[in-house]
């Protein structure tokens, strides 16, 4: 095991090399296909194809000194580890030569970081590395200095991509606003307030959509599509409400839990009875359940139209465009960090439901605070859709659950088809109860399985 000992610049652009030509200095090209297996803090394993040589490269620490263990592998072993290379593979183009006889190189990188130059130069010893000064005719090509800038690490680079990844969330929004259903994709550098941000935006604009549809309809299905957009936002507002100031977003989510309460429970009122008349049941006092229904009815309706709520939206409005006032102190947490820890979190919560069994309300509301999150932030770490069908299959089989429970504790009155009603509804609860034990035990693998991909995008609790 050697030392490698380096320093590193960022380039402003990829030309560089014309003026270290017209220098005379001789160059080398060589193209550069790299991925990694692990990634640590403090330690890396990369694999390297160059030309028709491959290697296996070992490095400890970080900064200016760290340690490098290189082996050469056969193309077999390179092909095999690349089935279990984490992050985004890397391809670039390298200009190697020397300054000063210290050993460099111009890395001009290809695909999703084209744009990127970096200029390395190798030392011998740490002492020489501390008085080395730019040649004069070079300083023109250098930004900045990126030697202990972890983001421009070649590990970090797969995981996050460019590092000076510059956002427009203003323009943005505009756009967001005219694709209320479309499904959005987010950069891997956004920062967390502001994908957070974008995902409730759109969520807001589909809200405002049903709250008005409702209003003037008093669809049943549009107060269900309500009632799910609210908890939606609820759940990203409760999985990140880090990047939030904590009294401002405390608000919200009583805001949005009692529409969510008051919704849900004439949507529940209103299935029961439309059940009761389609089954040719009559609930026992049912004159008295259909008044209180329609009071209930007349409460959300009252709720939904009120000047407060119009009021309480208008102000989350504000909040989502905002850009100055409402954030926390660690809002500027890259999406794709943040994203790794906040859905990682929310994997091993619904593991834990599922495992328990016997809860399956929790189950459910975990089910779908682990669908939200997936939904908007999945696709940052790969193609996660087949996880979300399989998602959304459970959440309908314990919707149905929540609902024969409505059925099971109703009381109505004597019928001839009651009691075969009852030994039909016990028995699709069983069906259903053994469904959604074995998708839950499949789901389980799955999302555990992705859960540990994504331990490696960040470091501490965020």
């Amino acid at each position: 095991m050697v030392l490698e000992i380096e320093r590193k610049f960022l380039l402003n652009n990829g030309f560089m090399q014309i003026a270290l030509m017209l220098e005379g200095v001789e160059f080398k090209k060589v193209n550069i296909l790299q991925f990694y297996t692990k990634i640590a803090p403090n330690y890396e394993v990369r694999f390297r194809k160059t030309a028709n040589e491959f290697i296996k490269t070992i490095k400890i620490g970080k900064g200016l000194i760290r340690q490098e263990n290189e082996t050469v592998i056969s193309e077999k072993e390179f092909q095999k580890q690349r089935k279990n290379s984490i992050a985004n593979q890397i391809s670039k183009s390298r200009y190697i030569f020397k300054l000063n006889n210290f050993p460099c190189n111009i890395d001009i990188y290809n695909d999703c970081l084209s744009d990127l130059a970096i200029f390395e130069i190798e030392f011998m010893k740490k002492s020489d590395a501390d008085v080395f000064v730019l040649p004069e005719f070079l300083k023109n090509y250098i930004n900045k200095e990126i030697t202990f800038d972890e983001r421009y690490k070649n590990k970090n680079l797969a995981l996050f991509g460019l590092p000076d990844f510059k956002f427009n969330y203003k323009k943005t929004v505009k756009m967001v606003e005219k694709l209320n259903h479309i499904k959005l994709f987010f950069g891997k550098n956004i920062s967390s307030y502001d994908a957070i941000r974008l995902a409730l935006l759109q969520n807001y604009k589909m809200i405002l959509e049903y709250k008005l549809k409702y209003l003037q309809g008093k669809d049943q299905s549009t107060l269900t599509n309500l009632r799910d957009a609210l908890r939606v936002s609820y759940s990203l507002m409760d999985i990140f409400k880090f990047a939030f100031d904590e009294k401002i977003i405390s608000v919200f989510l009583d805001t949005f839990s009692q529409k969510i309460r008051k919704t849900t429970e004439l949507i529940r009122a209103n299935l029961l009875i439309d059940y009761t008349n389609t089954a040719g049941f009559e609930l026992i006092n049912s004159e008295n359940y259909n008044k209180q229904r329609q009071i209930l009815e007349d409460e959300t309706i009252l709720l939904l139209s009120s000047d407060t709520f119009e009021k309480e939206l208008k102000e989350w409005n504000i909040v989502l465009n905002d850009e100055d006032y409402f954030y926390a102190s660690n809002n500027s947490t890259p999406i794709k960090t943040a994203s790794a820890y906040r859905l990682r979190l929310e994997i091993l919560k619904t593991i834990k439901s599922i495992k328990r069994k016997k809860n399956y309300k929790q189950i459910y509301k975990q089910c779908r605070d682990l669908r939200a999150i997936l939904w908007y932030f999945g696709d940052i770490f790969g193609n996660t859709n087949k996880m979300i069908k399989n998602l959304d299959n459970l959440i309908e089989n314990l919707r149905f659950l929540s609902q024969c429970r409505l059925f099971e504790n109703a009381k109505f009155k004597d019928n001839d088809s009651l009691e075969f009603f009852k030994k039909s509804l016990n028995l699709k609860i069983l069906k259903t109860i053994k469904k959604a034990d074995k998708k839950s035990q499949k789901i389980t693998k799955k999302i555990g399985k992705f859960s540990k991909k994504l331990k490696v995008y960040y470091t501490k609790e965020i």
